[in-house]
């Protein structure tokens, strides 16, 4: 009798605490599915300059004919390539050497893998490039994935799609023909005048030139999506970004274009000059309420009801 009411309470027990369990799931099962709003929609599409640059692609290894060319962008690649010596043993390479494909083949490494190695020459020297990591002679190497060298058919459709085009500048990074930093301006319009090959880091040069004769250049990677910050959604604009701020007075948007700010800017107007910043903090200033806007370079933007009262650079 004792073991059937025991059993009896078990089964009660286990009932009660099932119950909010199945209700719990009734209740994920019966959520109604949400939609995004056409403007939601909308504000998650890519912009056009993130696609801007869609129609420069690498390319797979295995459609490479024999011949074709690649740059050399930085001595350092003497380092990740290997050389094989044919006759002058000369390996040493230097900025602008090119390196001729010549065929992709399976080589067994000590440990009894074959991994995929790409065969370069350079007259009568040999050079090989086998990804690290890979133990597969099946993998795909992109034309733009082996480093320290560039694809120039890449650099050639960017110089084809850019050259000629007038954009609006995003970025205060102005180089000089030797590489140096120019007192660059954002948000000026510019023409494209070249585009050349670059660095190891940054693969391509634009070369451009503003209103009053100017001449400046960017250092750009493929990609044009907004999560690079050297991609071409960052550096430039399709069309004049003032007109979409029809009330900015023209002694502000000046001193946006040189990325600086002053106490009666508003937010937006911060944010055009110096960008997102890193922190976002609420704090208080005696018996005042500030927000604070705190930058990687320690700057710290101090506002009131959306207008900046202070600046604190460290």
């Amino acid at each position: 009798m004792y073991i059937k009411t025991s059993r009896i309470y078990t089964f009660i027990l286990l009932a009660i605490i099932c119950l909010p369990l199945s209700s719990c799931f009734t209740g994920i099962e019966s959520t109604k599915k949400i939609t995004l709003s056409r403007d939601d929609r909308k504000n998650t599409l890519p912009t056009p300059e993130e696609t801007y640059l869609d129609n420069v692609k690498a390319t797979p290894h295995t459609t490479w004919n024999i011949g074709k060319p690649f740059l050399v962008a930085d001595e350092k690649a003497s380092l990740l390539i290997d050389a094989g010596r044919i006759v002058s043993g000369n390996f040493s390479l230097s900025p602008n050497d090119t390196l001729i494909f010549r065929e992709a083949k399976a080589i067994r490494t000590p440990d009894g893998t074959e991994c995929v190695t790409l065969i370069f020459s350079r007259g009568d020297d040999e050079f090989r490039y086998q990804p690290r990591g890979t133990t597969d002679d099946r993998a795909i190497i992109m034309s733009d994935a082996i480093p320290g060298l560039i694809d120039p058919e890449m650099v050639e459709e960017a110089d084809r799609l850019m050259r000629g085009n007038r954009y609006w500048t995003r970025s205060l990074l102005w180089l000089d023909k030797d590489g140096e930093r120019l007192d660059g301006l954002k948000y000026v319009p510019v023409t494209i005048e070249k585009v050349e090959p670059g660095t190891m880091v940054f693969p391509l040069r634009i070369t451009f030139r503003d209103a009053e004769g100017r001449q400046g250049r960017y250092l750009m990677n493929f990609g044009s999506g907004g999560k690079d910050s050297r991609g071409f959604a960052n550096l430039f604009s399709l069309s004049d970004p003032r007109s979409a701020y029809p009330g900015i007075t023209d002694e502000v948007w000046a001193r946006i274009q040189r990325a600086q700010v002053a106490p009666g800017m508003t937010k937006t107007e911060c944010r055009l000059s110096k960008g997102n910043p890193s922190d976002v903090y609420d704090g208080h200033d005696y018996s005042k309420l500030l927000l604070l806007w705190v930058y990687p370079d320690a700057t710290t933007l101090y506002f009131e009801d959306d207008i900046l009262v202070r600046v604190k650079s460290y």
